[in-house]
């Protein structure tokens, strides 16, 4: 037969589980909402580098844009000066010069051209990335609210898990809730009251003495498991 302070301790760990659960729970919030934070500033931080990326392509075409003018500028120049030299070779030399600026418009036009390409494919690109993200960054700042609701309740469902532990625990008597209180201390993790089961010890699974079995089926005293320290009973 099960020692009868036993079985009320049977209530006060379910009950005592429960709350740890909660308790658990509720610790590991802060990390998950950590974690979600994190990944909304690196989602944030993709978009920027992705916009600074494109940024860099328009100045690119800007400067490109610049140094054309400045060389359709510098040929409008030699053109003047041509009108105004009198001897061929200033003339020549004019010439020379008003081709050579063609030709370097000529290759900043070409590069111009491929920049406006890749600047078009990376808009393109980035307006496809960004509303991905954006989608990303709305569906965790959605889990976000979501903890936040779930921390409210939690904090609800502990208060009154606590209540109905500590309750629990007034149906006790002293000396067995210190017991309990022990083993719970020395096992470090559930279940703390264990069945035996033929003669194994549901908590380690390991055989207990025949001395332990023996005080098990009389169910005249709380007993402990003697390789685990658990309360054992024996039904």
């Amino acid at each position: 037969m099960i020692h009868p302070q036993i079985e009320k301790l049977i209530i006060v760990q379910v009950k005592d589980l429960f709350f740890q659960k909660l308790q658990q729970e509720l610790e590991r919030i802060p990390n998950e909402r950590a974690k979600i934070e994190r990944l909304i500033e690196e989602e944030k931080a993709s978009i920027e580098l992705a916009k600074s990326e494109l940024n860099s392509k328009e100045v690119e075409r800007n400067d490109l844009d610049s140094q054309i003018k400045g060389k359709e500028s510098d040929t409008a120049k030699f053109k003047t000066q041509q009108l105004e030299v009198k001897k061929n070779e200033e003339y020549r030399a004019l010439t020379h010069q008003i081709e050579q600026a063609q030709n370097d418009i000529s290759e900043l036009e070409e590069k111009e051209i491929a920049i406006m390409y890749s600047i078009d494919e990376a808009k393109v690109s980035f307006e496809k990335a960004k509303s991905d993200i954006d989608e990303r960054i709305a569906r965790q700042n959605e889990q976000l609210s979501q903890l936040e609701e779930r921390l409210k309740q939690l904090k609800e469902e502990i208060g009154s898990a606590e209540g109905v532990y500590t309750e629990s625990r007034e149906a006790v008597e002293a000396e067995a809730l210190e017991i309990y209180d022990r083993t719970k201390a020395q096992t470090k993790r559930p279940p703390y009251i264990a069945s035996i089961e033929v003669q194994n010890c549901a908590g380690c699974h390991l055989r207990v003495s025949n001395d332990v079995l023996g005080l098990a089926i009389s169910g005249e005293e709380i007993i402990t498991c003697d390789q685990c320290a658990r309360i054992v009973y024996k039904t």
